[in-house]
């Protein structure tokens, strides 16, 4: 009879190991956080996944502000457009 690979060698998907690169990358893809924060929610919280994932969404909503982010202008720099004063950029009429 042959052995069970799947009883021989289980695999922990409840948990997150950190000495490896590409789950610490996976995960940080996954919950929106970076690999450095990752590492740092496993040595506060530990290595099981659900933990983690409730740590890293209080961060990400630690990290959220109320007030919106200025978006960037997609304007070149010199381009001006039509009715715009060259002197303080604001419309002439």
């Amino acid at each position: 009879m042959t052995a069970d690979a799947a009883k021989l060698y289980p695999r922990h998907r409840d948990r997150i190991s950190g000495s490896e690169d590409y789950i610490v990358a996976h995960f940080a893809r996954q919950n929106g956080i970076t690999p450095a924060q990752v590492h740092q929610l496993i040595k506060r919280h530990g290595s099981n996944r659900t933990k983690l994932v409730a740590a890293a969404k209080e961060l990400r909503a630690s990290l959220r502000t109320d007030s919106p982010k200025a978006i960037p202008s997609r304007r070149r720099v010199g381009y001006l457009s039509a009715g715009v004063d060259a002197r303080n950029g604001l419309e002439t009429r």
